[in-house]
C-alpha cells in the first residue's frame, strides 16, 4: 500500500477514549482504533468487561457512569496527558417499546444515557482539546432509529437528538479545529441482545406489550429487508469510526454516516 494512504489511518501517538466499550459495538471500535495505533481508554460501567478489553488491546480501563455529569467532568478533565479522539458509544435500548407501557422514569433514563451522556462527555473533552490547541475528533454513535422510528419514542427521539447535537457541536467547535461526526448503525446483533433472546438474562421489554406500530410488523419487515442482504457487525461500525477519527476525514465534520447496508433507503 502507498505509504501516504496508509498514514492517513495511522493513529499512532494519539489517545482515544471510547465509552460503552466493554462489549458489542464499543468493543469493536476500541479494538479497531488500537489496531490503528491509538492508545485506547476503554470506558464502561462494566468494570470486568472494560478490564478484559483493555487487557487484550493493551489499553487502559476506566469505570464511569456516563449519565453522571459530575463524574464525567472530574474524570475526563484529568485523564492522562491528552485526549485526541472521543467516541461516545455508550447507550441502551432497554427502555424501548410503546409509550403506553413506558413510565416517565423510563423515558428519562433513555434520554439520559442516549443523549444527555453525549453532553456529559463532550464538554470536558472539548475543553481539553481546545486547551491542547491542535484540534481533535469526536464521533457520536447515533442510530438509524434516529432517522426512521423503530424501537420506541424515547430511544428514537434520543438518537435523533444525538444526530442534531453532532451537527450543532460541529459548528460550535469548528474554530478550534475539532471535528464532530456521527455514525448511525443499522441492524447489528450484539451479545446482550443475543443473551436476552436466548433467555440467559432478563427480557428488557414487556413480555405482553401494548399494540404498537413500533417493534411491530411494519418495522420488523423493514429490519429484515436489508438491501445488502445481511446484518451488520461491530467491525463494520468500527471501520466507519476509524475513518471519521482519522486524517482521511480531515475535511469532514457535522456529518451522520449511516452504516446500515441500505436499511434507510427502502
Amino acid at each position: 500500500m502507498n505509504e501516504t494512504i496508509a498514514s492517513l489511518f495511522d493513529l499512532s501517538g494519539r489517545t482515544a477514549v471510547v465509552t460503552g466499550a466493554a462489549t458489542g459495538i464499543g468493543e469493536g471500535i476500541a479494538r479497531q482504533l488500537a489496531a490503528a495505533g491509538a492508545s485506547v481508554v476503554v470506558v464502561d460501567i462494566d468494570a470486568v468487561g472494560a478490564k478484559r478489553v483493555a487487557h487484550e488491546i493493551g489499553g487502559r480501563a476506566m469505570v464511569l457512569d456516563v449519565t453522571d455529569s459530575a463524574a464525567c467532568a472530574s474524570t475526563l478533565a484529568s485523564l492522562g496527558d491528552r485526549i485526541d479522539i472521543l467516541v461516545n458509544n455508550a447507550g441502551s435500548y432497554h427502555e424501548a417499546g410503546s409509550i403506553l407501557d413506558q413510565s416517565v422514569e423510563s423515558w428519562k433514563r433513555s434520554i439520559d444515557i442516549n443523549l444527555a451522556s453525549l453532553f456529559n462527555c463532550c464538554k470536558p473533552v472539548a475543553a481539553r482539546m481546545v486547551e491542547q490547541g491542535d484540534g481533535g475528533a469526536i464521533v457520536n454513535i447515533a442510530s438509524v432509529d434516529g432517522l426512521l422510528p423503530c424501537l420506541g419514542t424515547s430511544y428514537d427521539t434520543a438518537k435523533a437528538g444525538a444526530i442534531h447535537f453532532t451537527r450543532s457541536l460541529a459548528v460550535d467547535l469548528s474554530p478550534h479545529g475539532i471535528r464532530v461526526n456521527a455514525v448511525s448503525p443499522g441492524v447489528v446483533p450484539v451479545p446482550t441482545l443475543d443473551r436476552m433472546h436466548a433467555g440467559e438474562i432478563e427480557h428488557f421489554w414487556p413480555t405482553s406489550p401494548s399494540v404498537s406500530g413500533l417493534m411491530g410488523p411494519i418495522t420488523t419487515k423493514r429490519s429484515s429487508n436489508v438491501p445488502l442482504g445481511r446484518k451488520g457487525t461491530p467491525t463494520d461500525i468500527a471501520n466507519a469510526v476509524l475513518y471519521l477519527a482519522s486524517d482521511a476525514a480531515s475535511y469532514v465534520t457535522g456529518q451522520n454516516l449511516a452504516v446500515d447496508g441500505g436499511w434507510t433507503i427502502i
